[in-house]
């Protein structure tokens, strides 16, 4: 695996596109009449936050959900080694929860998801 340099400078870059892409994603959902519903039922298949805790988003606003998607956050990637447990964004769980976090968005974390941000932890020198 190379040893990816990111800058600072690079990072803010990044985060200012997402921003853009979050405004531009809002304003197509409105004009669709697109966006979240305000049914309190589950959706078909969708697990329960007791069942899974670490897709419990009820205390995020709707701006920290849409920051979430902005990421293209999904609980579970596609390649095992871009995980969000072996990312340099990723907050370790607390003792006894299943669930960490990231430092670019709020709400719980699956150990083994995945969002368009992902960079590798910097490989540790002796």
């Amino acid at each position: 695996m190379a040893n990816e340099s990111f800058s600072r400078k690079d990072f803010l870059k990044k985060v200012s596109l997402f921003g853009m892409v979050a405004a531009g994603s809002s304003a197509v959902l409105s004009a669709c009449g697109g966006g979240e519903s305000t049914s309190t039922e589950q959706t078909a298949g969708e697990p329960t936050a007791a069942a899974d805790p670490c897709s419990d988003l009820s205390g995020l606003s709707d701006q920290d959900k849409q920051m979430r998607t902005s990421l293209g956050y999904v609980k579970a990637g596609t390649d095992p080694e871009k995980r969000c447990d072996n990312c340099n964004f990723y907050v370790a769980p607390a003792e006894g929860s299943p669930c960490g976090g990231c430092t670019l968005f709020k709400g719980p974390v699956h150990p083994e998801g995945y969002c368009n941000s992902w960079i590798a932890v910097p490989a540790k020198t002796s």
